[in-house]
């Protein structure tokens, strides 16, 4: 009973301190289809050469401008539609391990859509030192919660059922002693 416990209470730990990002948005209205997203990052310790990578779709963002990014991050924007249908990205790339996520980390868009623009899908990716990309470390969505936090409450919910279903109680279970119920509790 403690392994079945203990694995899966290792891995919700191991796996909320990886897919942990949460890149949450404000919107600002600056008249004529402008708006500015700043966002808010957390959950996260950047390491040198990883990079926050968040997309803007061709169909609904004309133009990237006035990009601003933390201390100890490299920002590059790169357009939408630049080549014609890709993806436009305000990329972030960490020059110091442990930089500091109070930002500020912002970018003004033309937005081509009706009503105000909405969340956009984020990557974080690892570089090596000649800048080639090694592969993606996590992605979401900005402004909705983690994958990991639903996993990790359907791990809580499975755990509870199976310690329900073999009789134990959050501390033990009940002793039943010559068919008389006690208020003690064995432990295992």
């Amino acid at each position: 009973m403690r392994i079945l416990f203990s694995v899966p209470l290792w891995a919700g730990f191991f796996a909320s301190s990886l897919a942990g990002i949460t890149v949450d948005f404000q919107i600002s209205n600056l008249g004529s289809n402008s708006f500015r997203y700043t966002y808010l990052v957390s959950g996260y310790s950047f390491l040198t050469n990883q990079e926050l990578d968040i997309r803007f779709n061709p169909a609904l963002y004309g133009s990237l401008s006035n990009g601003v990014a933390g201390s100890g991050f490299n920002l590059v924007l790169l357009q939408p539609n630049n080549p014609p249908g890709a993806f436009g990205d305000y990329s972030a790339l960490a020059l110091v391990d442990n930089p500091s996520l109070a930002g500020p980390f912002r970018v003004d868009v033309t937005f081509l859509g009706s009503g105000q623009p909405g969340s956009q899908p984020f990557f974080v990716n690892q570089f090596d030192a000649s800048h080639n990309l090694v592969g993606q470390i996590a992605s979401g969505v900005t402004g909705l919660p983690e994958p990991a936090s639903f996993w990790l409450a359907g791990l809580g919910a499975l755990l509870m059922l199976a310690r329900r279903r073999s009789g134990n109680h959050a501390f033990g279970r009940l002793i039943r002693r010559n068919g008389k119920q006690e208020d003690a509790f064995e432990f295992r």
